[in-house]
């Protein structure tokens, strides 16, 4: 009786590594969740199970480097957005917002399955929330003394570092001092100091200013989260601000950074609430019923939209992703504006928002794609998804096969050696992730298969939650979790502590 040398043996493909080194013909075999051998020719008899990858590519496991998934993780049943498009391992606690306590998570996160590797940062909006609340002030030396106990417990117990969210409260009342004095303590620590920066728009060149100084100060690498410039007016500032990078980087300051591959934001939905003034959410399309019988309301309506698009570019910038007419979704403004003469771009919004009973909605493309394409060809940008499941952004779903198919296959802005490099091995060394990131003898076997021809983001604007194409099988730990693009039953994720 053949006793079978390997379980899992991936035939046929080419072995993109993970380093950037060009691809090769070959095998890899795996045992016991470790890559046992890479070589051609390996017989198929010598593996329990068999993986077709002929005409397809065979690489590392993708590391989403910011996510958000710890929002959710534990408040139902396991998301499969990651796994569908390739992400073998997901780093939560970014923009400042963490558990507070990483070993009660991690532990419950484990008693749950997870489908993923998993690991996370502290967030110090929620270490300052914990101690201060949502308080408009500095801490007194005694309550920064607990957030700094909070921080070190969170180190000890495995979190990568600390992330600070400065758009968002309470992170937005801390000034330089005290990010600083919290920065100091993950230091000895061999953390990170990863930022979503106090601006990426008008003040950017403050922020990013302040981000720097926070990290040379305090000892730390820098990561900064979703790079990016912001609304149409900022457009350039990105090789200004790849400049004062590179002369840092020069200085001797570790600085990387992640991106998601989309010109839209997170923060770029534009309901009702947003487009009128006075709109509550509680009140809602009542309250908008009740203004828009009055004619004089109506027009200060219809020219505080007007406004507040002109302010952010002009219609050129927002698509459509709700209306009354099926025929007006997916469609710029200034396109719907020019197929009707009646009403200008203030009167438009306001009739929408009425004729929908309030669900009208626009998406504003406030990001160059230009430049998004530079920020993604500097060797120290990682991708990252930025994805919160259940929200209205196809970044949660269609990240990383995006990278791949409209980037470097359609675009060719990367090589695909270089765009694998960066969304695997970069994050891994970054992270201080052992033993991923590569295809290697003797690395933990995180793999995905994936049809270079067909890879693909389906998700967009409308449809948020679409699987993508192309990504045929993925392993995580050497389990099979995606099967001939199906979700298996396995959950064989880890829990990922700084080493």
């Amino acid at each position: 009786m053949n006793q079978t040398k390997y379980d899992i043996l991936v035939k046929g493909g080419t072995v993109v590594d993970g380093t950037g080194s060009p691809g090769h013909k070959a095998d890899v075999a795996v045992k016991s969740g470790i890559i046992a051998a890479i070589q051609p020719g390996l017989p198929e008899d010598s593996a329990s199970s068999v993986i077709d990858a002929g005409g397809k590519i065979v690489c590392p496991g993708f590391i989403d480097a910011h996510c958000h998934t710890d929002w959710a993780i534990l408040d139902g049943p396991w998301d499969d957005h990651q796994e569908r498009q390739g992400v073998t391992t997901q780093i939560g606690g970014l923009c400042g917002t963490s558990p507070v306590s990483i070993r009660e998570h991690f532990e419950q996160a484990n008693k749950q399955g997870l489908g993923t590797n998993y690991a996370l940062f502290a967030g110090h909006g929620s270490i300052r929330h914990e101690v201060m609340g949502d308080e408009n002030r500095k801490p007194t030396s005694e309550e920064l003394d607990q957030m700094k106990a909070l921080l070190k417990t969170a180190m000890d117990e495995g979190a990568l570092g600390l992330s600070t969210g400065l758009i968002y409260r309470p992170g937005v009342f801390s000034d330089t001092e005290e990010l600083i004095e919290m920065a100091k303590v993950i230091a000895p620590l061999g953390g990170i100091y990863a930022t979503h920066m106090r601006s990426e728009s008008d003040d950017i060149e403050k922020a990013l200013d302040e981000a720097i100084t926070v990290a040379r100060t305090a000892g730390t690498p820098l990561q900064i989260s979703h790079i990016k410039v912001i609304m149409p007016r900022n457009w350039g500032f990105a090789a200004k601000m790849l400049d004062r990078i590179r002369q840092e980087q020069g200085r001797g300051l570790k600085i990387t950074a992640d991106q998601y591959p989309y010109a839209v934001t997170g923060g770029g939905h534009y309901g009702a609430a947003r487009l009128v003034e006075g709109y509550d959410r509680e009140t809602g399309f009542d309250m908008f019923k009740e203004q828009y019988q009055d004619a004089q309301k109506r027009k200060e309506m219809a020219e505080y939209a007007s406004a507040l698009i002109a302010e952010r570019g002009g219609p050129e910038y927002f698509s459509i992703i709700k209306a009354s007419q099926d025929k007006l979704v997916g469609m710029y403004l200034h396109d719907a504006l020019s197929k009707q003469a009646a009403l200008n771009l203030g009167e438009f919004i306001v009739e929408e928002i009425h004729k929908s009973q309030g669900q009208f909605a626009m998406v504003y493309h406030s990001v160059s794609e230009e430049e998004l394409a530079q920020f993604m060809q500097q060797p120290w940008v990682m991708g990252g998804t930025d994805g919160v499941p259940g929200a209205f952004h196809p970044r949660t779903h269609g990240t990383f096969p995006r990278i791949l198919g409209r980037y470097v296959r359609e675009k060719q802005v990367l090589s695909l050696e270089e765009a694998i490099r960066k969304i695997t091995s970069l994050p891994a060394d970054t992270l201080g992730l052992e033993e991923r990131g590569r295809l290697t003898p003797g690395a933990i076997a995180d793999i995905v298969v994936f049809d270079p021809d067909t890879v693909i983001d389906r998700s967009n604007m409308v449809q948020p939650t679409l699987y993508p194409d192309g990504i045929e099988h993925v392993l995580v730990n050497g389990v099979p979790v995606i099967e001939n693009r199906e979700r298996t039953g396995a959950f064989p994720g880890k829990v990922l502590l700084r080493k």
